[in-house]
């Protein structure tokens, strides 16, 4: 869509959109599983890894869901301009015959 220079390009949104759903995809991955005691040696150092871990899983749960918001945001706005480019050639063609 343009007009008085601006335009906007609906293949890089759509491109940005499926970029974006396929990290919110990849983030909400299982995460690998944390290694036991036998790894670390000791106990502590096993809880704190898995304190950790179960941070991280949430933190990539929240990042998921900002994620999935802009690809809907911008699946969303592709669809108002793709709208407004058929309301405007309709409108035209009316205009033409």
């Amino acid at each position: 869509m343009s007009s008085d220079g601006f335009t906007v390009d609906l293949d890089a949104l759509g491109a940005a959109r499926d970029r974006v759903g396929r990290l919110a995809a990849d983030l909400t991955e299982p995460p690998p599983a944390v290694p036991g005691v036998e790894v670390f040696g000791h106990g502590r150092l096993t809880e704190a890894a898995e304190e950790f871990a179960a941070r991280e899983k949430h933190g990539r749960e929240r990042l998921a869901g900002e994620a999935e918001s802009i690809r809907r945001g911008l699946a969303e706005t592709i669809e108002t301009y793709r709208q407004a480019d058929e309301d405007g050639a309709g409108r035209f063609g009316r205009i033409a015959r």
